[in-house]
């Protein structure tokens, strides 16, 4: 790989941390694959063009996340497999959404059990009288992936306070009677880590974050369900069907023969 000239003085992000984040790329993608021998330091620093100290910086930040293992006098070696690491699919549609979050751990941070007042980032529904909210961090495989404040109409969160605080929302709310969620919206965008958001997804303050905003409605278009989730942005994978719901059109051999006659 051959480095651009002042590439690294583009970004304001310290040189090690820019470093080690195209290591873990090459990790990720498998060129430097799990178990295997990294190439040395001078063959570092000739492919990077920095120095032995940062390349020291940037060994040690992957090495601190368990990313590579370093023994003196041996050399360096992938630790940790991230090849898979794009496991969760961004849902496109409420059944994907209901799927996704069924074998998720939970840890509950805070929950307000005032009548809290929603502000959703989202055009779309009506803001209901009161709202039960909560903060929690969702794992999967004991890794977190998200950081979530989800904010549930309070008549609904008091028909059954345990099972929202001990089951996925989403599930929660297509398990209730009485409940039908009949519209449904979210955007995503790709924006940064704060300091107060990367303590808990175990990542760095700058780190890309995939931000999410999820609205779900009633019959009478009230918000039941809002969310607000922050993923750690090497964890997502976005996969869409283009041509879904697009309308298919004859052939133009077929039609032009039909012009034709």
């Amino acid at each position: 790989m051959s480095i651009e000239p002042n590439v690294f003085h583009k970004s304001r992000m310290p040189l090690y941390l820019q470093v080690a984040k195209l290591m873990r790329q090459k990790i990720e993608s498998q060129e430097w694959a799990y178990g295997a021998q990294i190439p040395t330091l001078e063959k570092l620093a000739d492919e990077y063009e920095v120095s032995r100290i940062t390349l020291r910086a940037a060994l040690t930040q992957l090495e601190n996340q368990g990313i590579v293992r370093r023994t003196r006098g041996v050399g360096t070696f992938v630790a940790k497999d991230l090849s898979a690491q794009r496991w969760f699919k961004l849902p496109n549609n409420f059944d994907e959404l209901v799927d996704t979050v069924g074998n998720l751990k939970i840890r509950l941070l805070s929950i307000d059990h005032e009548a809290s007042k929603l502000e959703p980032a989202l055009d779309f529904g009506t803001v209901g009288p009161a709202y039960e909210h909560m903060r929690r961090v969702h794992y999967y495989n004991d890794e977190p992936y998200c950081l979530i404040d989800i904010y549930v109409a309070k008549d609904i969160f008091e028909a059954d306070p345990k099972g929202f605080q001990l089951k996925p929302a989403v599930q929660q709310l297509v398990s209730m009677p009485g409940v039908d969620v009949v519209h449904g919206r979210q955007i995503m965008r790709i924006t940064v880590c704060d300091e107060e958001t990367a303590p808990h997804l175990d990542i760095g303050v700058g780190d890309p974050i995939a931000d999410v905003c999820r609205s779900l409605l009633d019959e009478q278009e009230r918000i039941i369900y809002y969310a607000h989730i922050q993923y750690p942005a090497q964890m997502i994978q976005i996969d869409v069907d283009l041509m879904q719901g697009r309308k298919r059109t004859a052939n133009k051999e077929t039609v032009a023969k039909t012009a034709i006659k």
